[in-house]
């Protein structure tokens, strides 16, 4: 297929061009076999490079300059990907092109891999499900339709019965003929709609979020009702390149994806990638990932995207049935923000069949879904979180887990029953009613309000119960600054009412709680919330409920994996 051709003009060595409609190239099929998958080795495509240009650029290096050949756009504003025609190593190339005048950062298309373990071992329930509480949530919300969820990962099988009419829009950017030089399918083509799985990673992950439930067949979705922006970026050794995986993020933003799962990961620092989650935490997108399979501390081997400190990102590692960290799980307790489960997970697999896999690959969808059920929830009550707000809540309602303090930042589990039921009482904090399905005792009350509070992720988000609006006063002097949240960039952005896009700003400190509706709001300082939080100490906590059993008609109909 022919490339645009290139003209000269503007500045030496540069033109101006769109970035919106230009094809890729393709790395050599030697590339994608190159030994070594541990955290300390790094695929990257041959003989090809990430360029972004400084803001005050509108422009791309010319044909051929500076032994570069302009091969196709990245997802990341006034940036590109370029082949390198003289043979200078990519690692070498990247620090020539990164003294240029116009450039801001070049480094090699990393590939990443996908995080799962093949497991032939058949499990006959979905555990998770009630490990996570999914069924008390579910009493408030399986999913809304208006929620998109962006799925970055090998495609779907879109034919599967359980996850009929789950897919929203799709891209592939896969090449028909999986080698070097092959185009992926052009924009206007049909093939470019075509995100049908031939890995089978994405069909499991996808199964996770949002298989249809309530349908007499096979497995539940932890969202089953929300819908799936598809990007199939994965080839099928289980690879894909950073390129890829950053326009599938572009894609899927310009749709107006609301919450984002990647399982995917394992390069070294990534300077497009950061680039392109501050163009998502921009958007209001929240960024959901998989710490990854090596077993390795992140805070010591950092591994991206895991690692970015964009506060609009979680990290999540594995758990297992008896909430144990999984043997295989990355972690890091300045990294990792919590664990959810990731050990023989049933889910959808292609060819219509379901089938348990391992690995933080299954964990990190689960938060995506569960982070998915709160922003439905809310807006069946015409409230548009943020994505602080999301990442609070999941974060604050953790279950404490063995080894989890010193895994984690969290040192938890995810259980989205309990953060459905904060999301209720934070909306009646703002002067809503209580979210239809949760009926919390005086007591519950109670005990939650303190669980929360005393979470450094949930200090702001509701207000304890022995304190009276009306009635507090703030103490004389200096009131104290609110904490830096750990594994962020800086403190916790101070509370503020729902809004229809995130606020950009995450900087600055708070003197308080801030509550309040219809225009009024009061604040109730630190040193008054930690003697109610004292108060608390006193009183007898009261067990949560026991989580419902799935309904008998959600049989699991047909549950094998090919053995090999």
């Amino acid at each position: 297929m022919a490339r645009p051709s290139r003209g000269a003009g503007g500045l030496a060595g540069c033109i101006v061009v769109l970035l919106a409609s230009i094809l890729f190239c393709r790395p050599a099929s030697a590339a994608r076999d190159l030994p070594g998958n541990g955290q300390g080795v790094s695929r990257i495509a041959t003989g090809r490079l990430i360029v972004k240009l400084r803001p005050d650029v509108v422009s791309v290096m010319d044909s051929d300059a500076n032994g570069l050949r302009f091969a196709g756009q990245v997802g990341l504003t006034n940036a590109a990907v370029y082949s390198i025609l003289d043979g200078t190593d990519v690692h070498e190339k990247a620090k020539q092109v990164s003294q240029l005048p116009a450039v801001e950062f070049a480094e090699p298309d990393y590939l990443v891999r996908v995080d799962w373990q093949p497991d032939d071992t058949l499990v006959k329930t979905q555990w998770h499900l009630d490990t996570i509480h999914s069924q008390n949530a579910w009493n408030t919300s399986t999913g809304s339709r208006e929620v998109k969820v962006c799925h970055i990962d090998s495609g779907i099988e879109v034919n599967h019965p359980d996850l009929h009419r789950r897919m929203l829009k799709g891209w592939n950017l896969v090449p028909e003929v999986q080698e070097f030089d092959e185009e992926p399918p052009a924009p206007t083509s049909e093939a470019y709609g075509n995100v049908d799985d031939t890995y089978g990673h994405g069909t499991h992950t996808a199964g996770i979020i949002a298989a249809v439930g309530n349908n007499q067949l096979g497995v539940a979705g932890v969202a089953m009702n929300v819908r799936l922006l598809v990007c199939r970026f994965i080839w099928d050794d289980g690879f894909g390149s950073i390129s890829d995986a950053l326009e599938c993020l572009r894609l899927c933003r310009e749709e107006g994806a609301m919450v984002s799962t990647s399982s995917w990961g394992g390069v070294p620092h990534s300077m497009a990638i950061d680039a392109a989650l501050a163009e998502a935490k921009q958007a209001g997108m929240l960024f959901v990932v998989a710490s990854g399979n090596q077993g390795t501390d992140l805070d010591a081997r950092p591994s991206f995207p895991a690692s970015s400190q964009h506060d609009n990102v979680i990290v999540v590692g594995s758990s297992s049935r008896t909430d144990e960290m999984s043997t295989f799980s990355n972690y890091g307790k300045g990294t990792v923000h919590l664990l959810a489960p990731g050990e023989g997970i049933l889910s959808t697999t292609y060819n219509s069949w379901y089938g348990p896999m391992d690995g933080t690959s299954m964990a990190c969808p689960m938060v995506a879904a569960s982070a998915a059920l709160l922003h439905s929830a809310a807006l069946g009550q015409g409230t548009v979180l943020t994505y602080t707000q999301i990442k609070r809540l999941l974060l604050s309602t953790v279950n404490a887990v063995p080894c989890g303090k010193a895994a984690t930042l969290t040192g938890g589990r995810l259980n989205i029953g309990t953060a459905m039921q904060a999301l209720s009482l934070m909306l009646q904090d703002q002067g809503g009613p209580a979210l239809p399905g949760v009926a919390l005792t005086a007591a519950d009350e109670a005990a939650l309000r303190k669980t929360v509070g005393l979470s450094v992720w949930g200090q702001e988000l509701l207000l304890p119960s022995s304190v009276s609006l009306t009635t507090a006063k703030p103490p004389a002097g200096p009131t104290s600054a609110a904490a830096q949240l750990p594994g962020t960039a800086g403190p916790p952005p101070a509370p503020r009412p729902a809004s229809p896009r995130q606020d950009s700003s995450s900087s600055g400190t708070s003197s308080g709680i801030i509550s309040g509706g219809s225009g009024s709001s009061t604040v109730v300082h630190p040193e008054v919330q930690a003697a109610a939080y004292s108060a608390l100490d006193a009183q007898e906590e009261v067990a949560a409920p026991a989580p419902a059993k799935l309904s008998d008609g959600r049989r699991l109909l047909r549950l094998s994996l090919p053995s090999g």
